[in-house]
């Protein structure tokens, strides 16, 4: 008998009927497994769920260090996992009658860790085989299978590194960090590791940076010719006596000394990786990186985009691209500009710099979906389909105009730009920006008048902050993380309470944990650090380096980081604690209240529970409900409806702000739509009722 383990439930289903042969459907319990009949042999495809194992410690404790840790069933270390024993009790059943294992889990380091534990605890095959695939099609999957592989041993061992020593750093650091902090007589969940620490430095090096900057007053000078502007030759003056003196200069006429046109080519983007893509939909959607990331899982398990978590941005010949088009003509949506790729013969893709070994840039499949999508996934998959469709086709071409005049012996230029030919950008559509400046005809040597000639003070600005999407794209660019976890490290700085708002704002929490870990604990922020871990994590896979070799080199690393740690961790306390305070105290105060003129203020109770309060409590007992278990913080904005504070709030997501006010007119959208959900609900329980009897 084979085994073939799927990474999920959803994909089982695919391998199987894929597969060929006579499929039946069984289950145990709840899951389902699929028995293929084919060529006098028996196959089995069953699902695993993720992680069904994972790693924990021996011996429970609570101190640290501690590095006596073992792979042990997901549902026995986690109540949270409790949902996977089912699977595990199937996997250990059907492990006992097979002779041959195949692992038809996602191929990447992560899906190949999932099925190695399966392979080796849960069964006692001695060799395995691997299926690779970038797609849930029909065909890609019986290639796959028809195809099979030695099992992916090295990816396997990479991933257990890389578990082992996230773990060791992530349990122990964490352990510093909270032991510390209750030395001082505060109490919170606080987390940092390898890859956290160094995001972490980024984002507050960049914080304290424009709390540190201060602006600097600059005037620009500009004049209007032929109902053009134009900005002095200089652009900045940080002298005003010297703008003044240009201004007066510049005479009532001019004399135009450069007219030049020059044509140029705007390339397509290639077809998506995963950061590209995060960043693109972040762009157009105002997705985090994360909802990205699961939006296209979901894609992919629907077997209408490749594998996501891929770091290419390049389609190999080996796949047939004019047949994607083919089908994707078949969807009216795309139907034109396919049908145009065809009638053209534009067969050749504009391929892009980064490669991955294992999976393509990220395209569709052609296939079309089978039940409509999710709002979130038709306007993701709608992003992948048309960057595809237009890396096959021509350049766009734009016209770039440069204008100079000389007004009084002071240089003017005015620079515009306009689309000639649309190329790829008619097939990027609403995707594409870009602002046609079209200027009037000037000509060389012309004299123009000068009108409306004037001086504007401005201040330079602070440097931007990033976005979750652009700090995903930073992590890449260090080798920081992975494709998959890049995302998951900057939502647990949002968790922990180290960062909050869009942009990317780090709080005085987060900021003081930085600046202690740079006193104590340096290391952990060092780019180097993690950057090496990660290249060794690449020489695992590619059987330069062994795995024990890793794990034994960064357990020594963290061993001295600690060894300093526990001399401070009373200084480490009182300065965590410190920020810890602040910045509570800044997210809590609400402002003035409307009743006794005290201090409104955010209370926090147990389970999540909170509420406004007055600090003229008891005798001003004004207050205001606020939901349970979401993350409030003050906006310091007042309602423009009634006046009263507005708070930002955030639970799993979505983020919105609000009037404290129940009873705000601002509010009345959401009660009727409140009263709507019940009344439907009501309809729906009572339609239910009268169909059962």
């Amino acid at each position: 008998m084979e085994l073939i383990v799927a990474e999920k439930p959803k994909v089982t289903q695919k391998i199987a009927m894929a597969i060929g042969g006579r499929v039946t459907r069984k289950a145990k319990g709840n899951v389902s497994y699929y028995e293929i009949e084919m060529d006098g042999k028996e196959i089995i495809v069953a699902p695993a769920v993720g992680h069904i194992y994972t790693l924990a410690e021996s011996k429970k404790s609570r101190g640290y260090p501690v590095f006596d840790i073992e792979w042990v069933p997901s549902y026995k270390a986690s109540k949270g996992a409790a949902f996977t024993k089912p699977y595990l009790s199937l996997l250990e059943e059907l492990g006992k009658k097979a002779d041959r294992f195949v692992s038809a889990c996602d191929y990447d380091i992560e899906g190949t860790l999932i099925s190695y534990n399966i392979f080796r605890f849960a069964t006692k095959i001695k060799e395995g085989k691997r299926m690779k695939f970038s797609a849930l099609t029909d065909k890609d999957l019986k290639e796959a299978y028809e195809n099979r592989s030695d099992f992916d041993y090295n990816n396997a061992y990479a991933g257990e590194a890389r578990h082992i020593l996230d773990w060791y750093y992530g349990i122990n650091l964490s352990r510093a960090l909270m032991g510390s902090l209750r030395k001082a007589h505060h109490a919170k969940i606080m987390s940092i590791g390898r890859v956290q620490g160094p995001a972490l430095n980024i984002l507050a090096t960049l914080e304290k940076e424009i709390r540190a900057f201060v602006p600097v007053p600059y005037w620009v000078l500009t004049a209007e010719m032929k109902e053009a502007q134009f900005t002095h030759k200089k652009d900045k003056f940080m002298d005003e006596k010297e703008a003044d003196g240009s201004l007066e200069r510049t005479a009532g006429s001019g004399k135009v000394t450069r007219m030049e046109k020059r044509e140029g080519k705007i390339w397509p983007g290639p077809c998506f990786d995963l950061t590209s893509l995060q960043v693109e939909a972040h762009r157009t959607f105002g997705f985090n990186p994360s909802r990205t990331l699961e939006v296209s899982q979901s894609l992919y398990e629907d077997s209408l985009i490749t594998y996501p978590r891929t770091s290419s941005q390049q389609i190999p010949p080996s796949i047939y691209l004019p047949g994607i088009i083919e089908k994707l003509k078949e969807n009216g949506e795309y139907a034109d500009i396919a049908a145009k790729i065809i009638g053209n013969r534009w067969f050749s893709i504009f391929q892009g710099k980064k490669t991955d070994p294992a999976h393509p840039a990220i395209h569709p499949t052609g296939m079309k979906p089978r039940e409509k999508l999710g709002k979130d996934e038709e306007r993701l998959y709608d992003l992948i389909v048309r960057r595809f469709l237009a890396a096959f086709a021509p350049p766009a071409e734009r016209e770039n105009t440069t204008i100079e005049v000389d007004a009084g012996g002071e240089p003017y230029v005015a620079k515009g730009g306009r689309i000639t030919k649309e190329g790829w950008t008619e097939f990027y559509g609403r995707y594409f920006k870009f602002a046609d400046k079209e200027l009037p005809e000037f000509k060389e040597g012309e004299e123009v008048g000068v009108k409306k000639k004037r001086k504007t003070k401005k201040d330079t600005q602070p440097p931007k902050r990033y976005t979750q999407a652009s700090i995903v794209s930073e992590l890449e660019k260090r080798h920081l993380g992975t494709k998959a976890t890049r995302s998951v490290v900057v939502d647990t700085l949002f968790k922990r309470g180290y960062a909050t708002g869009k942009p990317i704002e780090v709080t005085d929490f987060g900021l003081k944990v930085r600046d202690v870990l740079n006193k104590y604990a340096p290391e952990i922020l060092d780019d180097e650090l993690t950057r090496k871990i990660e290249d060794d994590m690449e020489k695992i896979q590619e059987g330069k380096i062994g795995e024990q070799e890793v794990t034994e080199e960064g357990k020594g690393m963290l061993v001295r980081i600690l060894e300093k740690w526990k001399k401070n961790e009373e200084n480490i306390g009182k300065e965590i604690g410190v920020g810890l305070e602040v910045t509570e105290a800044k997210e809590s105060a609400i402002g003035k209240c409307d009743k006794c003129g005290g201090n409104l203020r955010i209370i926090r109770l147990k389970a999540g529970r909170q509420f406004i309060g007055c600090s003229g409590y008891p005798d001003c007992r004004n207050a205001y409900p606020l939901p349970t278990g979401a993350f409030v913080k003050t906006t310091e904005k007042a309602c423009p409806v009634c006046g009263k504070a507005v708070v930002f709030v955030a639970r799993e997501r979505m983020r919105f702000e609000m009037c404290i006010d129940p009873n705000c007119p601002s509010k009345d959208k959401w009660k009727k739509r409140s009263e709507e959900k019940k009344k439907e609900d009501t309809e729906k329980t009572a339609e239910k009722t009268e169909k059962t009897g």
